[in-house]
């Protein structure tokens, strides 16, 4: 799962590949597929557009585990070219459907995100035959292994997931907070303070969510293209009229109209992790 992380206190594009949870079409590629080599291993790892991915110091991670004609368990992993593409002698034979992982650097960091297999075949396949399986860099949109995506669900997405949190006390100030009035709208504002992980240009992007008294204080925005943001928010109160969110910066234990969000690393699996969002209302 892709997520972000919030520089606040804990408690949480050029053409984007979706416009948020729902929104993706199929990668390019999906219902075309290369003629299979007999006993081999093929296919290729590209952009979702099918583009050559050239960011540089990607690595691939391609694997596919089966049971030999011996009945011998094993795995095999492919070296994966520059061009993306890949090619590998498999003994007789019965394999499992492959998987992959890429490994990037961003903003001095290294991460980890899963490839979607394009045309998948989940059942097994005879090596003897030939198995083709091409892979996709997707940064946005329902992951290939989600049936029926749930748009509130972070781990249905290949984009990262801010979690916003309402507070109902500030420290700064020593006061509890009012809930908003039941009809409120936020509109959240990411603007862009870096590329896109795959060296893309981000672009802004803005997502709304209602709130209210009876509302949860817990919300998050999904699928955002990965890459660091700066982040504001405005609230549309139930009469028409606007009221600024104020979101909580670490650095100085204070509310303030915008903070930054900064990918990083989780722990040793390199997935991109997230602290939480909180904000009041002006």
């Amino acid at each position: 799962m892709l997520i972000a992380v919030l520089l606040a206190a804990p408690g949480c594009d050029g053409p984007s590949d979706s416009a948020g949870p729902g929104a993706a079409g199929a990668p390019a590629g999906a219902g075309t597929r290369s003629a299979a080599e007999a006993g081999r291993f093929t296919g290729r790892v590209a952009l979702v557009d099918g583009s050559p991915i050239t960011l540089p110091g990607v690595k691939y991670a391609v694997t596919i585990n089966g049971v030999t004609a011996v009945g011998e368990r094993n795995s095999f992993s492919p070296k994966v070219g520059p061009d993306g593409t890949f090619k590998l002698e498999l003994p007789p034979g019965m394999f499992y459907p492959p998987f992959g992982t890429i490994t990037f650097p961003f903003e001095g960091k290294n991460y980890v995100a899963p490839l979607e297999p394009l045309d998948p075949v989940e059942e097994t396949r005879d090596g003897a035959e030939g198995i083709v399986q091409n892979f996709a860099w997707r940064l946005t949109g329902p992951k290939a292994s989600v049936l029926n995506p749930d748009p509130a669900n972070a781990t249905h997405w290949y984009g990262i997931s801010i979690p916003v949190l309402r507070s109902i006390y500030r420290e700064d100030t020593k006061a509890p907070q009012t809930p908003p009035s039941d009809g409120t709208r936020i509109t959240w504002t990411l603007t862009p303070t870096s590329k896109r992980i795959d060296g893309a240009d981000a672009v802004p992007v803005t997502m709304e969510r209602s709130t209210g008294p009876n509302a949860p204080v817990s919300d998050a925005l999904h699928d955002l293209p990965p890459a660091n943001y700066e982040v504001s928010a405005v609230a549309t109160l139930p009469d028409g009229s606007t009221q600024r969110v104020l979101v909580l910066a670490a650095a100085s234990g204070a509310y303030q109209p915008t903070a930054n969000v900064i990918l990083e690393p989780y722990s040793n699996s390199g997935e991109m992790v997230t602290m939480r969002v909180y904000w009041v209302l002006e």
